[in-house]
């Protein structure tokens, strides 16, 4: 073996003792990942206002980085602090009404619970009632069990929980360090490949980078839309607590397909349970809201950023979520788009095709040439996205530096 494979080796080792580690700490390096979807989001911003700025050497290069963002985290805190004004006492005020209101909820609960209670011992017949009785036993049984079991471990969560909270308060300052020094560390990092497979690595984090900074960008603009238009309308409709539900609908549009219907299923149990005779109308609020996202917004912010089938998405989210729960569902159309893409370089360049040829049929690359408005030879021109929508999102800035 050669000393150049023993090195390609030695990478490929350490790349993946650094994922064991990553995927057994991912807990503790949840705020950080929070972190870096933020950091995505702003790196196109950071990237334009430091082009501005000139700079000749490196210590000035970084200086102007370093400037933009601290301006950007001051316009950051001034409308945050804005947004406060408006929403904290409208929230405090929605959750002091919910408070005051709980108690007769529970006292209606209560009562439609005894009449639920008083059919059921009149019209099941009694040797139903006791099979049915026998099984809600065996459930108590289990969940008992199982209760027991959570407070057994609820010392280690409760530390786990305190471990993740403090690294929220680390990662601004982490974010700093990452958006101001991002291009620095990659470029160090590229240098240190062996320069047999560097041509490969710089195209395999260019076609993950430009994937994922498309979609991450391209949801937490939905998210941002969605959860606005949730929020205001239910506040018209005075539904309690509909700061929250809105902030909670722009959440859940994180995650593809089912994401609206699971942002909706809070506002429907609090309006069922409050003022039922205006369920319909909150009802037609997240749907009208739903089909506004599916028909304008999705093709317009998305524009197909990673170019997988409605359908597949659903079977993705079944897969991914069996196989890693919530984590799964938030993860499963990037990851697997940049799978997808990743494979197909390495099927082209085992084919025999150069780096250059390979990276202008993935599908970052041909965004990339749409964008110049060049078309690589390589490239046959149905291999071309044809919608309009793709160049919208690449003037917006969608695909990553």
């Amino acid at each position: 073996m050669t000393s150049h494979r023993w090195r390609i080796a030695l990478w490929v080792g350490a790349l993946l003792l650094v994922a064991w580690f990553a995927w057994h700490a991912r807990g503790a390096l949840l705020p950080f990942a929070f972190g870096a979807v933020i950091a995505y989001a702003l790196t196109p911003i950071v990237d334009r206002l430091a082009g501005v700025i000139p700079a000749r050497t490196h210590q000035g290069d970084v200086m102007r980085r370093g400037l933009v963002v601290f301006v950007l985290y001051a316009v950051a805190a001034a409308s945050l602090f804005g947004a406060a004004l408006v929403i904290v006492p409208l929230a405090a005020d929605q959750t002091t009404q919910f408070a005051d209101t709980l108690p007769e909820l529970v006292d209606r609960a209560r009562e439609k619970t005894d009449s639920w209670l008083e059919r059921y011992h009149s019209r099941v017949p009694v040797d139903a009632q006791q099979r049915i009785d026998a099984i809600v036993s065996d459930g108590t049984g289990s969940f008992t069990t199982a209760a027991g079991a959570w407070l057994r471990s609820s010392i280690a969560f409760v530390t786990q929980t305190l471990t993740v909270l403090l690294a929220f308060v680390v990662v601004p300052v982490w974010m700093f360090w990452a958006l101001r020094d991002r291009h620095f560390v990659a470029r160090n990092f590229k240098s240190a490949v062996p320069p047999t497979i560097r041509p490969d690595v710089e195209n395999a984090l260019s076609i993950a980078d430009g994937l994922l900074g498309r979609y991450i960008r391209a949801q937490l603009l939905l998210g941002a839309v969605v959860g606005l238009a949730v929020g205001i309308a239910l506040t018209l409709l005075g539904v309690p607590l509909s700061v929250a539900l809105g902030i909670w609908a722009g959440v859940t549009e994180l995650i593809p397909i089912l994401g609206p219907w699971i942002g909706a299923v809070p506002g429907m149990i609090i309006i069922l349970a409050t003022d039922p005779s205006r369920a319909l109308w909150v009802a037609l609020v997240y749907l009208g809201v739903q089909q506004l996202e599916n028909s304008l917004l999705v093709p317009r912010i998305q524009g197909h950023a990673v170019d997988i089938h409605p359908a597949m998405v659903i079977v993705l989210l079944a897969v991914w979520g069996t196989a890693f729960g919530f984590l799964g569902l938030l993860i499963a159309v990037p990851v697997t788009a940049i799978l997808r893409e990743l494979f197909w370089y390495l099927d082209r360049r085992f084919r025999g095709e150069t780096p250059d040829d390979a990276f202008a049929l993935s599908l970052v690359g041909r965004h990339l040439l749409r964008r110049s408005g060049r078309r690589h030879p390589a490239a046959p021109l149905a291999a071309l996205p044809t919608h309009t929508d793709t160049n919208a999102g690449d003037r917006a800035g969608e695909l990553g530096p």
